[in-house]
């Protein structure tokens, strides 16, 4: 079978590519609180087993889903699908979460709607889109007994877009993850090659509240917030004076990834005639892969305890959430490579290599030893995590192709 009739039957599979997307689409696996996860993995598992891969639902101990300070309900229920051969382990890795839908979209968010070539829902870039994807080229595979290169482990993982303890970190941590990782996150035609770490900072300021007719007796938590927020912005001066030598797109400060510290949460206060006890505020710290964890988590207490010691609170208290580790890889890298082959072979073009401010849950699976390349089925129009998010369905039949060529005809 020649690697031109399987690309023809990728496009015949191009109406049941869209039906399952669209099915995938309403299926509710927004998070938090993440209910969908078992009905998710009961409309995926069948399909793999078709496919000819042996599956496994692999469910995070409560303990570890504990540790994600989110409202959260329900079983956290991965899919693992392998297809056993004596050859190289390689993973496809997707997660099945989607974001909340706060903004108004001019089509229903959860019926994948399509116009124009394009499939519009929550979740069809990051990263419906890429299981369907996926499945429509072991679907061409299996029916044209086209033989892979690789050992395929496909897993579809849960709450990547909350972090602190996804579910391929329980996966990883339990051996799961086997080989080259093949990540479907981002910009079709663009892999990653660096990725932001995570941190948020919940800072709580306390004071004494009173009457305002009796304000001496008070200690206003917001105005004494005041010097620490001042500190922790003199802090981020510093912080985005620094640089990584991953490259990404053009912005005001340059062509290189930059960290990030922003406050962006605040409260305090009850009631006009009350002098506020207490104050919080939240900072999404992002730091570069050349930063240290410890570091950025020290540096930043030591610019609370500064504020602190030029205010009268009484206390403050830092909460620190570890969300995501950075991740940094190259355009040298085995696997990304192979995937940038497979675009060039496919597309005529050479993928771009840059890295996002974004954090994926990949950082932790290339700490512990696995090759990662990562690029998804969206593109600059595909409004990741807003209203209206879609792909173009070209795309995912484009990607199918060159998971076929990786797979099976890559050498």
């Amino acid at each position: 079978m020649s690697e031109a009739e399987a690309f023809s039957f990728v496009e015949e599979l191009k109406d049941e590519a869209i039906k399952m997307l669209r099915e995938m689409v309403r299926i509710d696996t927004v998070v938090p609180p993440g209910r969908g996860y078992e009905e998710m993995v009961r409309f995926l598992e069948p399909i793999f087993s078709e496919l000819g891969f042996e599956t496994e639902r692999v469910t995070v101990p409560e303990e570890k889903v504990r540790e994600i300070p989110l409202p959260l309900e329900g079983p956290r229920v991965n899919l693992v699908a392998r297809r056993r051969a004596d050859k190289p382990p390689l993973t496809i890795y997707a997660h099945m979460d989607v974001v909340p839908v706060e903004e108004r979209w001019s089509v229903p968010p959860f019926e994948g709607v399509v116009r124009n070539g394009r499939i519009y829902g929550r979740g069809v870039a990051d990263m419906k889109g890429f299981i369907a994807t996926v499945i429509t080229a072991l679907r061409v595979m299996r029916e044209l007994g086209l033989e892979p290169n690789y050992d395929i482990t496909c897993v579809m993982c849960t709450d990547e877009e909350v972090g602190v303890y996804p579910g391929v970190y329980y996966l990883t941590d339990k051996g799961y993850i086997r080989g080259d990782v093949i990540c479907g996150e981002m910009i079709h035609g663009v892999i990653g090659v660096g990725f932001a770490g995570s941190i948020h900072f919940g800072v709580t300021v306390k004071g004494r509240s009173a009457h305002t007719g009796m304000w001496w007796m008070a200690v206003n938590a917001i105005e004494n917030a005041l010097p620490v927020l001042e500190e922790v912005l003199r802090l981020r001066e510093r912080v985005t004076a620094r640089r990584s030598n991953v490259p990404t797109i053009p912005t005001p400060f340059g062509d290189k990834l930059i960290p990030i510290l922003s406050v962006n949460v605040i409260a305090g206060g009850v009631k006009e005639n009350i002098i506020p006890g207490e104050c919080r505020f939240s900072v999404d710290r992002r730091y570069i892969p050349e930063e240290d964890e410890e570091q950025v988590i020290s540096e930043f207490i030591e610019a609370v305890m500064a504020g602190k010691a030029r205010s009268n609170a009484l206390d403050v208290d830092v909460n620190v959430v570890r969300a995501y580790k950075p991740f940094k890889t190259s355009p040298e890298n085995p696997i990304v490579r192979k995937l940038a082959e497979a675009v060039m072979h496919v597309t005529g073009k050479q993928p771009a290599f840059i890295g996002v401010a974004g954090a994926t849950d990949m950082g932790y699976v290339a700490q512990k030893g696995h090759n990662v390349a990562v690029m998804g089925v969206g593109d600059a129009a595909s409004n990741f995590h807003g209203a209206d998010e879609n792909i173009k369905i070209e795309d995912m039949l484009t990607y199918a192709k060159e998971l076929i060529h990786l797979l099976c005809f890559q050498h």
